[in-house]
């Protein structure tokens, strides 16, 4: 098995490994990731996004990634093969692409579970790994009522706060240092960029209390008729009243109301509670993640 700087690859080759992709986030996930394989494709050829292809002896593709540089942490994505070699391969070219740095304090990825052996391969590197579980449930309009408030446009701190209080310690990979400005950053990703979707205000459901955010449902639009649920957060005050299951409801009718037909989420493997309570609010799963987050030692 050897690698390949996609910058270097025939193009038609990225072509098929795109489409093969959209095909799959449309169909399975009910996600149209067009607009980040876009994105993808001008970095690539702009400024030369790091990336790789695994090819076996005969010269054929078995495997594509890439990865990113932001601040302290270089963020794998995209990961894809069809062995456990290729994925091996990949995730060590890109562990290599730049070596260890003074600013690199780890690597990390959260990405759909689509290439062979990705955990063992992960977690044979010292990566901690997570499973999370993608979840989804059929919408219809249903006339109820709403009491949470919608999202506004000087939420975005008060959503860092709850996010930084409601996930503690077990938030590292969303926030690896677990710091205010590291979730601001988080939630900025989410409300400010695609690559979650395309932020809903009108849809998501805030509860406050003064100036602080007790609880959230933060929405985004992931295909026509998909709604995301971005976030759901209750600060650990508030839990054990429902807060949880209130807010994702009126989220769900509000994007009912709003041409959606099916609502996903994503949940923890560890997070055991959640998972019963989405259970029993009929959402089931649909695939799975792997979220994983490397520390490295300065140079």
């Amino acid at each position: 098995m050897i690698t390949l700087d996609w910058r270097d690859a025939v193009p038609s080759d990225l072509e098929a490994l795109y489409a093969r992709e959209q095909e799959y986030w449309l169909s399975e996930l009910r996600w149209d990731a067009s607009t980040a394989w876009r994105e993808i494709e001008q970095a690539r050829v702009t400024w030369g996004l790091p990336g790789y292809l695994a090819l076996d002896g005969a010269r054929l593709v078995r495997g594509w990634a890439y990865c990113l540089n932001e601040g302290e942490t270089m963020h794998l994505g995209g990961i894809v093969s069809d062995t456990p070699e290729a994925t091996g391969a990949l995730v060590d070219a890109c562990l290599e692409s730049s070596g260890p740095t003074p600013r690199r304090a780890r690597v990390s990825c959260f990405t759909p579970d689509r290439a062979a052996a990705l955990e063992p391969t992960l977690t044979g590197r010292g990566f901690g790994c997570e499973r999370y579980h993608y979840l989804h449930r059929r919408l219809a309009p249903d006339g109820g009522a709403f009491t949470a408030d919608v999202w506004r446009d000087t939420d975005l701190p008060l959503a860092a706060r709850l996010l930084q209080d409601a996930y503690g310690a077990s938030g590292r990979h969303f926030a690896p240092g677990g710091r205010l400005e590291e979730w601001e950053s988080y939630a900025r990703s989410l409300v400010e960029r695609p690559g979650c979707g395309v932020l809903e205000p009108a849809i998501t459901r805030v509860l406050r209390a003064g100036t602080v955010m007790e609880a959230l449902v933060l929405a985004t639009r992931i295909a026509p008729t998909t709604l995301h649920l971005a976030q759901v957060a209750v600060h650990p005050s508030r839990r054990r009243e429902g807060l949880a299951r209130q807010l994702v409801e009126e989220a769900c009718r509000a994007g009912a109301a709003r041409g959606a037909t099916e609502a996903t989420l994503l949940v923890g493997d560890c997070n055991q509670g959640a998972r019963a309570l989405y259970a029993r609010m009929g959402f089931e799963e649909r695939a799975q993640f792997v979220a994983g987050v490397l520390d490295v030692p300065p140079a």
